[in-house]
């Protein structure tokens, strides 16, 4: 029960709030842009691209800016409140350029709240002694929690009530949040620290290049994610011509096998290491991918879902926590560099799915993520390697 009382617990149910707010727009996106502007496939691309790097600017600027010593409560809050604002403008989108442009200037510094609220959870863990690692999964389960209801019921409402509906539900659930760190977060402290004081120096010191396969690693996988979760409402609704609203349960049951998975990850990970942990899960994802092109059931499909639970939630649970304990003295980089990694993924990945969806159909597509996360398997065995032989060489 500790961990609900204290900063733990506000932070606890910010990010609760805030996964809420994403939940009714993310998952249904695509079908926004397609059914309800009726914007063609490959339009995915454009609005993906435009989202995606507008995300990238703003975190990496306003991470930059929390090493700096710039309160991070503060700029979380005025992501938030582009997200806010957001919302209430896909309500007044009549086109798919309309749609563009809110994604561009609002939904993109929207998505830099993530990384900055993970590096208000860094720092939380760091100051109060708690272990970054299990806290990383704890606050990420909660997401999941809300991923098991959230796209189910976007999907719902989407489908009976329209669109506007959800987008009016996520701008009040943003309000929900920036009200939420108003009053129950700590008061805004130019948090100037020694490391701080030396964050040129910092911020001009040479990345390793290790930092950079774990991003890739990262991207790779996430871009499978995010093409799979792209263009599956779609392959479900439109060639296996399945109800509107599962591709909404197969979201929430894939959230509810990946929260036990995640929380057991941060304990195993201690004992077998991180990347070998998130190798496994890549393995789980390649036989996902893999048999999702044999399934055309419902109960096929749900079954399925704990393969994919296994992957995502080894994945999403360590993958902050590597590259944050990679680069301990930046953690507003770290994390924004992480967030950035998915992010280039989910961009690639989304872009792919228009593309590949407009030439191939949405079957053929769905092959994508199998090569995708294969790729990153690999490199996770080279960084596994690679710290093997630096380990015996220690040793020896």
């Amino acid at each position: 029960m500790a961990f609900f009382s204290g900063i733990t617990g506000r932070l606890f149910l910010i990010n609760l709030i805030t996964a809420v707010a994403y939940a009714f727009i993310l998952p249904v996106m695509s079908l926004y842009l397609i059914n309800g502007l009726h914007a063609s496939p490959i339009f995915i691309t454009f609005y993906s691209l435009g989202f995606a790097l507008s995300g990238l600017f703003f975190s990496q600027l306003m991470g930059g800016l929390v090493d700096k010593g710039y309160p991070a409560k503060r700029l979380f809050i005025c992501s938030v409140l582009a997200l806010f604002l957001a919302g209430i403008a896909f309500t007044f989108c009549r086109n798919p350029v309309e749609a563009l442009i809110v994604g561009i200037f609002l939904m993109g510094p929207g998505n830099a709240s993530i990384p900055l609220l993970l590096s208000m959870i860094r720092k939380h863990s760091m100051t109060a002694g708690l272990n970054s690692t299990r806290l990383n999964t704890q606050m990420r389960s909660g997401v999941s929690i809300v991923w098991i209801a959230g796209p189910a019921l976007a999907f719902v409402f989407a489908d009976r009530f329209g669109f506007v509906f959800n987008f009016m539900i996520s701008a009040v659930l943003s309000g929900m949040t920036i009200l939420a760190s108003l009053l129950l977060l700590p008061k805004n402290k130019k948090t100037v620290n020694e490391c701080t004081v030396k964050s040129s120096g910092i911020e001009k010191t040479r990345i390793p290049g290790m930092i950079w396969l774990l991003g890739a690693i990262m991207m790779l996988a996430n871009l499978s994610n995010s093409l799979y979760l792209t263009i599956m409402p779609l392959y479900l609704v439109e060639e296996l011509h399945l109800p509107a609203s599962f591709p909404g349960f197969l979201l929430g049951a894939t959230a509810i096998m990946e929260i036990p998975v995640m929380l057991a990850a941060a304990h195993l990970a201690e004992k077998t290491g991180k990347e070998p942990l998130i190798l496994v899960g890549f393995l789980f994802a390649a036989l996902y991918y893999s048999l999702l092109q044999l399934a055309g059931s419902m109960i096929e499909l749900i079954v399925l879902q704990l393969l994919n639970g296994l992957f995502f939630g080894i994945f999403v649970g360590l993958g902050i926590s590597v590259i944050q304990d990679a680069l301990p003295q930046r953690s507003g980089f770290a994390s924004a560099f992480h967030s950035n990694a998915m992010r280039t993924g989910m961009m690639a990945g989304n872009g792919i799915a228009g593309l590949m969806a407009q030439l191939a159909g949405f079957r053929i597509t769905l092959l994508v993520p199998l090569f995708s996360v294969s790729c990153a398997a690999l490199l996770m065995l080279y960084i596994n390697r690679t710290h093997a032989i630096k380990n015996r060489s220690v040793m020896s």
